[in-house]
């Protein structure tokens, strides 16, 4: 029996979050540096005698089931919306044998701030590409807005482009948004400089944000619309430009620096963003040496990235740590969505 298995990588947003959303990505052209790191979300398929298809997650305890007579039942809206983006998984299409299993889980929790919603769409489409032979408009771009048209438009989830973009390309790029198309651009793609980078960093949980998540994209976009936060989303595309500056330069420090700089600005977004728990944290970092550091996400909680000197990298573990943060250990990745598969005896 052919099993297929695909992996998402999930990403470290550093400048210019919030510019790729909708009205300002159109209306002004968003830009993002962000970079992959080896945190995934996971997905397999299993031919099956069962009819009809079966979506387990893991990480969640849910279970989705869909039979073509009567549709999806259970809450596992973000995977039915997949299926149903990709006629070629329908069950009315299935020969031999009858049906699937579609089993997934995510290295984070869910409302990380690390984009796994985007990267479960990504790795789920790629996934049923490599099931059922498609091969025509799978190439990264086209992948990416597919997913960004299944959250966004067919969910009405809000958000930006960036995530399913990194999940779709991966490593350490900028984004363009608002053209008539993306254009992706790799900032560094020497290991050695890659490294040097991520030994600065640390990456650390302080806390489930999903109750904020859809709260305070909309208290974004409603204060961008209203032109309250107009100068500040520009001060934060501004940014991206200087800190890709920094990084071929291989000015680790300054690039650190730069994020606290981008960390005030982006405060100014929505008071949603730094709620008390998030002060409390990255002032005990900066305190503790860290040059500077940010929310991974739109807000509100979820993991923090902190840069720091090296001599000074034990000292704030063990600080956070003792707040209560749960550092999680991490490497940057190379690679976009991958899918392949294997034989196996079930």
């Amino acid at each position: 029996m052919k099993i297929y298995k695909a992996r998402a990588p999930m990403r470290i947003g550093f400048f210019g979050g919030g510019t790729d959303v909708s009205p300002y990505a159109e209306t002004h052209g968003g830009k993002v540096l962000n970079c992959t790191i080896n945190l995934f979300v996971r997905c397999m398929l299993c031919p099956t005698t069962t009819p009809g298809i079966t979506i387990r997650s893991l990480d969640l305890e849910e279970v989705s089931r869909m039979v073509s007579e009567r549709g999806w039942e259970g809450r596992l809206s973000l995977p039915q919306a997949v299926l149903d983006a990709v006629p070629a998984a329908h069950p009315d299409n299935y020969v031999e044998p009858v049906g699937v299993d579609i089993t997934m889980f995510s290295d984070v929790p869910p409302g990380s701030g690390l984009g796994s919603s985007s990267a479960l769409v990504v790795s789920m489409l790629k996934l049923l590409y490599a099931a059922y032979g498609v091969t025509t408009d799978t190439d990264p771009h086209t992948l990416a807005e597919l997913a960004y048209r299944i959250e966004r438009v067919d969910l009405g989830i809000p958000g930006g482009r960036q995530d399913q973009y990194a999940a779709a390309f991966g490593g350490m790029c900028v984004y363009h948004f608002g053209g008539p198309r993306v254009i992706v651009e790799p900032v560094m793609t020497d290991p050695a400089a890659l490294l040097e980078l991520e030994s600065s960093l640390l990456l650390g949980y302080i806390g489930d944000r999903r109750h904020l998540s859809r709260h305070l994209m909309e208290d974004q976009v409603r204060r961008l619309v209203e032109g309250d936060t107009l100068r500040y989303h520009d001060e934060t595309k501004a940014f991206v430009d200087e800190a890709t500056r920094l990084l071929r330069a291989l000015r680790i420090a300054d690039f650190g620096r730069l994020l606290h700089d981008a960390w005030e600005v982006k405060k100014a977004f929505s008071p949603h963003i730094a709620p008390p728990i998030v002060d409390e944290v990255y002032m005990l970092a900066r305190k503790h040496g860290a040059w500077g550091g940010k929310i991974t996400g739109a807000g509100g909680g979820g993991f923090m990235i902190f840069a720091c000197p090296f001599e000074r990298r034990l000292e704030l573990e063990r600080v956070l740590q003792a707040a209560g943060v749960q550092l999680r250990p991490f490497s940057f990745t190379t690679s976009g969505v991958q899918a392949w598969s294997v034989e196996e005896n079930r």
